[in-house]
């Protein structure tokens, strides 16, 4: 009962912040997605997470795709911020995290766009080169995960509850359908916020 009441205080608080950032959806425009895309990624880079850690694991994972330098991921969980008492990250902390390490981020308000639009948005942002995080729900639990790329229909994903590599030369660790992809995204958010939320890098 504690932990409800601490997140719902930690939401009424942030409530202006995302009233703030989340006002008209982006403008897509397809000529600027590729056939494929594939942001470089190194299969040793897939590290398993601690319990409850993947937020932190994932900035770490962008990081480390965009300025190309090898970085501790436990000590990045050991840095980061808006954690609750089971140290679950929220979205916030992800934000403020990687911009103290001089990335720069974008968080899009995409609830209003249909699913094709959705996926147009991942894939025009991974054509220019910029990994994205995006919070969903996997085994009943909410999930942060990093996509590297896309071919076809399959996006390549790091998911930092695994450490063995499943989608071989590709980035990341698996490939996700656009199907499966959208059904872990849409899953995902926090007592109404946080819904289709993504974090892009650059």
């Amino acid at each position: 009962m504690k932990l409800k009441i601490l997140i719902g205080l930690i939401l009424i608080i942030n409530s202006s912040y995302f009233l703030f950032v989340y006002e008209s959806p982006p403008t897509i425009n397809a000529e600027n997605i590729t056939e494929s895309a594939t942001i470089p990624y190194q299969p040793e880079y897939n590290y398993k997470q601690t319990i409850n850690d993947c937020g932190p694991f994932n900035v770490a994972a962008v990081v480390r795709a965009i300025t190309d330098e090898e970085i501790d991921s436990a000590q990045f969980a050991k840095e980061i911020q808006w954690r609750l008492p089971n140290k679950y990250t929220l979205p916030w902390g992800l934000e403020k995290q990687l911009e103290e390490h001089g990335i720069t981020i974008e968080v899009p308000n995409l609830s209003p766009l249909t699913n094709h639009e959705k996926l147009n948005y991942l894939k025009e942002n991974l054509s220019a080169q910029k990994p994205i995080i995006l919070l969903g729900k996997q085994d009943n639990f909410q999930h942060y995960i990093t996509l590297f790329g896309y071919e076809n229909d399959q996006f390549h994903t790091y998911n930092s509850l695994y450490n063995n590599d499943e989608n071989e030369e590709k980035p990341g660790n698996r490939n996700l359908s656009s199907k499966e992809l959208l059904e872990f995204w849409g899953n995902g958010g926090m007592y109404g916020f946080y819904k289709w939320y993504a974090i892009v890098g650059s």
